[in-house]
């Protein structure tokens, strides 16, 4: 249940995360708890109630800020990337302090990165969100040979992990980008 999940979710954030700032919002946000909780060992309720604790509390955070809506939607994106590049960098699974140090960074990079770039950042941005939860939600569904997507042990296997993250956050972005152009084409005037 866990992994389909996150794959759920996921996929909802890498092929539609720009369409709205307030969906990028939830589901980055929902992703984050989830991914936090399930890195502690939290149980899949209790993940359930952190992962939607969250994404409600960065809703209302997004809603309160709204005249920075991109920054704080490229930091909670940023966040599932930082959490996702937590989990292939630390040594090991409870680093408390690397995951104080790295997952805030990267967060607050999107973010900036997001204020600055606005939609166009937004498209990579949640494609990457997406993409690192559609790869642990695969990671967790227990079929053999896929635990590597979830908690890398090997350098091959992170290496692996980070090659098809990479892989798929390129679809995800090009199918944002798609819908965008197709939007677009739709507002013009045909002459």
């Amino acid at each position: 249940m866990s992994g389909l999940i996150l794959i759920l979710v996921g996929a909802l954030l890498c092929f539609a995360g720009s369409k709205s700032v307030r969906l990028a919002v939830l589901t980055a946000g929902f992703g984050t708890g989830w991914l936090l909780a399930e890195l502690f060992d939290a149980s899949t309720t209790v993940a359930l109630v952190i992962a939607l604790a969250a994404a409600f509390a960065t809703l209302v955070t997004a809603l309160l800020v709204s005249k920075s809506l991109f920054f704080v939607a490229g930091v909670v994106v940023g966040s599932v990337v930082g959490a996702k590049i937590f989990v292939i960098i630390a040594d090991q699974p409870r680093d408390w302090l690397a995951a104080i140090v790295v997952v805030p960074a990267v967060a607050l990079l999107c973010g900036w990165l997001t204020a600055r770039w606005e939609k166009t950042f937004l498209r990579w941005g949640t494609a990457a969100a997406g993409a690192a939860l559609i790869l642990s939600g695969v990671g967790r569904t227990g079929v053999d040979g896929t635990d590597h997507l979830w908690r890398p042990e090997s350098t091959v296997g992170a290496v692996l992990l980070a090659g098809l993250w990479i892989a798929v956050t390129v679809v995800g972005q090009r199918v944002q980008a798609g819908d965008a152009k197709g939007a677009e084409d739709q507002k013009k005037p045909a002459h």
